[in-house]
């Protein structure tokens, strides 16, 4: 399928290109949440999420108290959104089988919206043909696919996180205070599904401004649309009793942090999940040495730090390995391990990966090129910066902004998670960035090359091949 924007008459082919990579995804994902079965869904965090939807629907009240408790503890440990977004199905269809295959197709079509939309934030910047290749492989990748079937939140959060990174575009190029509200807006609800995001959008409009990306105003209304919801939730929590130790957000971020700061956790959580008896027992030594000094950080922080700092001035290089080159690398590597492995959160039978050729084909060729997309996004980087953006599209202010948008949340996203803790699994809401991010270098290698070859000797004897070729910019703006 060939695009050529520079021609007024095909002005439908990016429309429909958009629309078929989007039927793609939802056929994708509606198939397999229709015939995947996830045994015992609600576990773990989902059954917290559940039990926070039960206690919205039926009392009005955010708590992770189970269903049906005599007395009810308002709390902050977990984060809103997702909770509210299976309370109002649950309000609507009960908590029963309707109300799980309700929840499992919205989230097909959130996932399919998610492509749809990622893709058309990558026209801000690529021409038409590399963002139809990015969305075909934002909406073929497995672990986007799997995460659909599952009672958590990732797949609204990554839908947030694209739409407001798209609004965020939209608002640059038509420099409008009203898209930049919409978009701080969005960034908050974002902010209230998962609250690792939540300095994010002030942090960009302040970027913003500093380096003269966007229009002050912009910036300014972009930055108050972000706390909105977060400071409403903010007021909520100020009002209710203080939630028990266990129970709040700050004991949730330390347990991450603390969890994060041990290499060898997440192997000895799977050994004790599933390994052999023998392998079970110094598994069950080290979950016990990362809970106890979790317990010393909650309870006397000074103490909790220096037993942290200690363990780190003890093995510097190993520590300075896990950090900055294990943990990113495991945050965007392939398989989930605090879960049942592979592309699964939780034990699935009778997934499409398992049992169909093709699928299991399809798995097969985006592990293999799974970390070709981490390295290419990390090399992403480079053409930011003013001396390394040789290319049209790159040089007008929104689509340079568009693309550093992307590139600062992706950022973002590895610094907060090698931080804390690194999962595969976190990283699943942001693979449509990674994606666009991998494909902006092979565009700019393939203009490069392109360019260089017009401007060759031999191509200057042959004019009759130059003009069939595409203006160097001619790809590279938006439809509007």
């Amino acid at each position: 399928m060939k695009f050529n924007d520079s021609t007024a008459g095909k002005r439908w082919r990016w429309p429909l290109a958009l629309l078929a990579v989007s039927l793609l995804a939802l056929a994708l994902r509606w198939y397999y949440v229709s015939t995947a079965l996830v045994l015992q869904p609600v576990r773990g965090d989902a059954t917290q999420y559940v039990a926070y939807a039960w206690n919205l629907a039926q009392h009005a009240v955010f708590a992770k108290d189970a269903p049906g408790a005599a007395v009810i503890h308002p709390d902050n440990y977990r984060d809103p959104g997702y909770p509210l977004f299976l309370a109002i199905w649950m309000k609507w269809l009960g908590d029963g089988d309707a109300w799980y295959s309700a929840v499992l197709l919205c989230q097909a079509f959130l996932g399919a919206l998610t492509v749809m939309l990622a893709s058309q934030l990558g026209r801000y910047w690529l021409p038409s043909r590399w963002a139809f290749a990015a969305g075909v492989l934002m909406a073929v990748w497995p672990h986007s696919i799997t995460i659909t079937s599952y009672l958590l939140s990732e797949t609204l959060f990554g839908f947030l996180c694209v739409l407001a990174a798209l609004l965020c575009a939209s608002a640059f190029r038509r420099e409008s205070r009203l898209w930049a509200i919409f978009a701080g807006v969005v960034f908050g609800m974002a902010s209230l599904t998962n609250a690792m995001l939540l300095p994010f959008g002030v942090l960009l409009a302040i970027f913003f401004a500093w380096r003269r990306l966007a229009r002050p105003g912009v910036c300014i209304v972009l930055a108050i649309g972000c706390i909105l919801l977060p400071g409403a939730w903010a007021i909520r929590n100020a009002q209710i009793a203080p939630p028990a130790a266990e129970s709040s957000s700050l004991a949730r971020a330390l347990q991450n942090l603390e969890q994060g700061s041990w290499p060898d956790f997440q192997f000895a959580w799977r050994q004790s999940a599933v390994g052999t008896p023998a392998a079970r027992i110094p598994a069950q030594v080290v979950l016990r040495q990362v809970d106890a000094e979790y317990q010393l950080l909650r309870s006397d922080p000074r103490l909790g730090a220096a037993a942290l700092t200690g363990r780190f001035a003890q093995h510097p290089l190993r520590y300075a390995r896990w950090y900055l080159i294990e943990k990113p690398y495991l945050l965007w590597g392939w398989n989930i391990e605090i879960g049942q492995g592979d592309i699964y959160v939780y034990p699935t039978a009778n997934s499409p990966f398992q049992t169909r050729p093709a699928w299991i084909a399809l798995a097969a060729l985006c592990h293999a090129l799974n970390l070709p997309l981490m390295l290419l996004g990390f090399a992403s980087a480079f053409l930011a910066w003013p001396a390394r953006r040789p290319f049209a599209s790159l040089e007008k202010p929104y689509s340079r902004a568009s693309f550093i948008t992307v590139l600062a949340l992706a950022a973002f996203v590895t610094a907060v998670y090698t931080s804390l803790q690194s999962e595969p699994r976190y990283s699943i809401p942001f693979r449509s960035f990674e994606i666009l991010l991998a494909i902006t270098p092979l565009w700019a290698v393939a203009r490069w090359w392109q360019n260089n070859r017009r401007l060759s000797p031999r191509a200057s004897r042959q004019p009759s091949q130059v003009n069939h070729a595409d203006p160097p910019s001619s790809s590279s703006t938006p439809e509007r």
